[in-house]
């Protein structure tokens, strides 16, 4: 019984030191962190994000993407650069003012 509880120590370790390790990468270089989501607004329906609950949050190609819930993202999976393409117009729209 004690060799299973130290057993369990060290992969509780493991799998702890392995989950705070993959901001770094194979070489030694820390991965960049996701460019932040610049809109207050849903990013598939438009909703203002938060009045229906906490927003799902979730990264694409290095940009932090924000939806009104789970359902959502299956939405933007299936045509993520309609998407895409609509938050670098809302950004470029937003930086012209």
């Amino acid at each position: 019984m004690k060799n299973m509880k130290w057993i369990a120590a060290i992969i509780l370790t493991v799998v702890f030191l392995a989950g705070t390790l993959t901001a770094v990468r194979a070489d030694g270089t820390k991965r960049a962190a996701p460019k932040p989501y610049p809109l207050n607004t849903c990013l598939v329906c438009g909703m203002k994000l938060g009045e229906m609950g906490k927003p799902y949050v979730f990264v694409y190609k290095g940009q932090e993407i924000k939806v009104c819930d789970k359902s959502e993202k299956a939405d933007f999976d299936k045509d993520p650069d309609k998407y895409m393409k609509k938050l670098a117009d809302a950004e470029a729209k937003s930086k012209s003012k």
